[in-house]
C-alpha cells in the first residue's frame, strides 16, 4: 500500500511539472513570440533541467501540440446548436455575434500570442484550419439566404475580428453589450440586403433581359 501511494504521488508531481512547462511556454510565446522563444528559455522559466524538459517533451512540436490542446480547451468552438430556436437571419446573426464575443473572451491568451507573432508551425496551422472551417460554417448558417452573397460574407467575417470587439468595449461596454450593438447595426444592413434580394426575385427578369 505505501508503494502505491508513492507511485500516485510521483504521478501528481510529474503532471505538475508538465503543466508548469506548458504554462511557461505559453507565457513566453505571449511575451516574445514563437521565433523568440527557445526550449532553454522555457526550461528556465519552468525551473526544470534540460533533461527533465526532454523527458516530458521529446521535441518542440510535442510541446506545441500540448499547448494547442490546452488553449483550444480554454476556448471551445461553438457549434450549430447556437442557432436553435431562431427563425430569421437577424436572429441568427445576433446568436453568432454573441457566440463570437464569448469565444474571444475565452481565447484571450491565444489571441495575445497571435498578436505577438503568427504561429505557423504544424500544430498551430492545423488548429487554425479547424477553427477557420467551423467559423465559416457558422457564418453561412447565420446568413441563410445570403450565404452565397460575397459582400455579406466579407462584412460578417471582418466584424468578427477581435479588434472590433475590443474597440467597442474600450472599458465602457461588456462583451455582450458590444455584441448587441454589432448585431443591431449589422442586422439593419442585412435586412436591407434581404429586402433588395427578395424584391429583385419578385420582379423577375427585366424586359431587356427577356428573350423574344
Amino acid at each position: 500500500m505505501p508503494r502505491r501511494y508513492r507511485l500516485g504521488e510521483r504521478a501528481v508531481q510529474m503532471q505538475a511539472t508538465r503543466d508548469r512547462i506548458v504554462e511557461a511556454a505559453i507565457e513566453l510565446y505571449m511575451e516574445q513570440g514563437i521565433s523568440g522563444t527557445t526550449l532553454r528559455q522555457v526550461g528556465v522559466r519552468a525551473d526544470v533541467a534540460p533533461g527533465t524538459l526532454r523527458n516530458h517533451f521529446a521535441s518542440r512540436e510535442d510541446l506545441e501540440q500540448v499547448m494547442v490542446e490546452r488553449l483550444t480547451a480554454e476556448a471551445p468552438l461553438p457549434d450549430a446548436s447556437i442557432f436553435e430556436g431562431t427563425a430569421t437571419t437577424v436572429e441568427r446573426i445576433e446568436r453568432l455575434m454573441g457566440a463570437t464575443g464569448r469565444f474571444l473572451d475565452q481565447a484571450a491568451r491565444l489571441y495575445r500570442m497571435w498578436l505577438r507573432e503568427p504561429m505557423l508551425t504544424e500544430p498551430w496551422t492545423s488548429a487554425g484550419a479547424a477553427y477557420g472551417a467551423r467559423w465559416a460554417d457558422l457564418t453561412r448558417i447565420a446568413l441563410g439566404p445570403l450565404a452565397d452573397d460575397e459582400e455579406a460574407g466579407a462584412v460578417v467575417r471582418a466584424i468578427m475580428e477581435p479588434a472590433l470587439f475590443e474597440g467597442l468595449r474600450a472599458g465602457r461596454r461588456t462583451t455582450d453589450q458590444a455584441a448587441q450593438l454589432i448585431s443591431r447595426v449589422l442586422g439593419a444592413w442585412l435586412e436591407t440586403k434581404l429586402a433588395a434580394a427578395t424584391s429583385g426575385k419578385s420582379r423577375g427578369p427585366s424586359k431587356a433581359s427577356r428573350r423574344p
